[in-house]
């Protein structure tokens, strides 16, 4: 009964429709097309492997309440009333608790079912955007899907089959959607390698500063230490040079000491002379420093009135001439 409504219906809008303008109808294969999408086999293949997980417990706990229905069954003779009820009652709970497993799974509103939602939703979705936009460019007015069964469909034409091209367009976004998520990241990982790099030369920067830093501290150590040494070796040359300076004045002193008195004696002094000379000599060469002092002033004294005398002669001739 539904399904001659719902020709007639058509039929009805078709009519009205030619009456005004040619109405352009498709169909697709909504079957066809997921088998068509990687995505969605590869979504149906998780599912897939979950249900068997399911499956193969639900196939233990079915063994495990039959070997318990069988070996009650061999043991019955052989137990008490209330040991058997117990067994029984053991049994029956085991099958509650398979049961209310089984529909959890495979129920209705079981994890089968939403897990399918949630895997093959996203992948529906992509199909209906297809298809909504294929109509929109394309200005269908009725598209059917030939998959559903509800819909009392008896025959369609291949020429209105537009499920190829809803595949076209979604293989095209598809592309698209790969070509941007290499772009982002062949860019992602540029700007980590543009990153690494950035962080190589910081960290090669850091250590040559180091390594700078390094030599010139060494270099300022250096010359530090030669500075020591060298002030060390001219200190140590300055007093040398003044031991041999004092000691040369000693020698000259014991020296004058010992002409003065060969030059006033002639001979060797006794100790007792010689005594009485070392108290008599700081007045001696003061005397004779004097007497030298007063022969340099004469000397200068003559130079200079010889180089006047010169002068003055050397003026007469001039004039004369």
């Amino acid at each position: 009964m539904k399904k001659l409504i719902f020709l007639s219906l058509v039929f009805t809008l078709t009519l009205t429709a030619n009456s005004q303008r040619r109405m352009r109808i498709a169909s697709v294969d909504m079957d066809y097309i997921l088998e068509k999408m990687p995505e969605y086999q590869s979504a149906l293949k998780e599912l897939n492997l979950r249900a068997e997980r399911w499956k193969n417990t639900i196939q233990r706990k079915e063994k495990e309440i039959k070997d318990l229905k069988d070996k009650l069954e061999q043991e019955k003779i052989l137990l008490t009333k209330e040991l058997l009820q117990e067994k029984q009652e053991e049994i029956a709970f085991k099958e509650k608790e398979l049961l209310k497993y089984q529909l959890a799974k495979f129920g209705p509103e079981g994890d089968y079912i939403l897990q399918k939602e949630h895997l093959v939703t996203p992948v529906q979705d992509r199909v209906f955007n297809a298809v909504a936009k294929l109509v929109q460019s394309a200005k269908y007015d009725i598209v059917f899907d030939k998959s559903n069964d509800k819909l009392g469909l008896i025959y369609t034409s291949p020429k209105l089959d537009i499920s190829d091209k809803i595949l076209k367009l979604i293989n095209k976004e598809r592309g698209k959607e790969e070509r941007e998520k290499k772009a982002e990241k062949r860019k992602k990982e540029k700007k980590e390698k543009l990153s690494a790099a950035a962080k190589a030369r910081k960290e090669l920067a850091e250590k040559r500063k180091k390594e700078r830093e390094a030599k010139r501290k060494a270099a300022l150590e250096a010359r530090k230490k030669q500075r020591e040494t060298k002030k060390g070796e001219l200190k140590k040359s300055v007093i040398k040079e003044k031991q041999k300076t004092n000691q040369g004045a000693e020698n000259e002193k014991k020296e004058g000491e010992n002409k003065q008195s060969k030059d006033n004696y002639g001979e060797q002094l006794t100790p007792e002379q010689l005594k009485e000379f070392q108290k008599k000599a700081p007045e001696l060469n003061k005397e004779k420093l004097a007497e030298q002092r007063k022969k340099q002033r004469e000397a200068r004294r003559q130079k200079i009135l010889e180089e006047r005398r010169k002068k003055k002669n050397k003026q007469e001739n001039k004039n004369k001439e």
